[in-house]
């Protein structure tokens, strides 16, 4: 039997990244807009650029000069690592680009912020298939399940530092963000449960789902990582969580988890649910919301789309 690393607890958080519904709320930084001179040097500047798949794919930093991008972008990415750990980007007109403009927007700030990740393509369509992520080997972002908090990346050795979403079409009703703090889920539990705290500091078997990758024994030991770590995918404290992959992963590889595990886990869902630290809010058609994806968890609520114009993501990981 396979032996799974403990790793040692954290002793300290940086103070930044606790927040609770109330303290977000009330900092101005993490909500920000688009300049009126980005969206004029925007729309002068894809005048004349053919906006296909050839582009998308070829696109780096720097081939298309947009003023105030970068400025942009450093501003993102400086709260997102040294401040709330999360953007809610809005200011950019829908009704006067189409969608694919919008997207090249939301690519060139992302690659004016770090390296774009292609697991999934640059781009990658979040919509509802049809489908059932727990039958078929699908991501979950194909469907309309609930999913509860998470972060992104079930595979150990694939690490986005950003995820980031663009609303190209919001729900009819339903559907908005929800994104909570790890960093102040972790010190409610060093307060009130440190040793379910211990315990989300050992290794978790998770499934292995990511395209490309082969599904066997070998491959479910290989992809076990703990729930919160120091120093193993960034210096600081990173927070990597979706709890049915860890229940899938551990039920596939014949290691059910024990009810002291279990309990710990019941305790986060827990604390992750909480109202008073979960933050809420709707992304209009044009916005995007940007996380730290070491230390935020996001979800969303239910929804109903209208048939003609149904619910329509983008999301985009980034390596910084």
């Amino acid at each position: 039997m396979i032996t799974l690393k403990q790793y040692e607890t954290v002793s300290a958080v940086p103070a930044s990244f606790t927040w609770d519904a109330e303290t977000l709320w009330a900092r101005p930084d993490w909500r920000m807009r688009v300049q009126d001179k980005t969206i004029h040097g925007f729309r002068e500047a894809i005048l004349n650029l053919g906006l296909d798949d050839g582009f998308f794919d070829s696109y780096t930093h720097g081939d298309v000069e947009i003023p105030g991008l970068q400025q942009l972008a450093d501003q993102i990415r400086e709260e997102l690592q040294h401040g709330s750990g999360v953007v809610w980007l809005e200011g950019l007109p829908a009704l006067n680009f189409t969608a694919t403009q919008m997207k090249f927007f939301y690519l060139a700030v992302g690659e004016a912020m770090g390296k774009t990740m292609g697991n999934y393509g640059r781009l990658y369509d979040v919509q509802d298939y049809g489908g059932s992520y727990k039958t078929e080997r699908i991501p979950v972002s194909q469907t309309r399940a609930a999913t509860g908090f998470h972060t992104d990346s079930s595979a150990r050795n694939t690490m986005p530092d950003v995820v980031a979403l663009l609303c190209i079409q919001p729900a009819r009703t339903g559907g908005e963000s929800l994104v909570v703090s790890g960093a102040t889920v972790h010190e409610e539990l060093r307060k009130t449960d440190l040793g379910a705290l211990t315990i989300l500091y050992r290794e978790f078997i998770r499934d292995v789902v990511t395209p490309g990758a082969g599904k066997t024994l070998d491959a479910l030991l290989n992809n076990r990582f703990p729930v919160f770590s120091q120093g193993l995918y960034s210096p600081g404290i990173s927070f990597r969580y979706m709890r049915y992959w860890i229940e899938k992963g551990h039920r596939e590889a014949d290691m059910e988890l024990e009810e002291a595990e279990l309990a710990a886990l019941d305790k986060l869902d827990e604390l992750l649910e909480l109202p008073k630290f979960t933050v809420k809010f709707k992304l209009a058609a044009g916005d995007h919301v940007w996380v730290n994806n070491h230390i935020v968890a996001h979800n969303r609520t239910g929804y109903e789309e209208d048939s003609q114009q149904p619910r329509h993501f983008v999301r985009m990981w980034i390596s910084i």
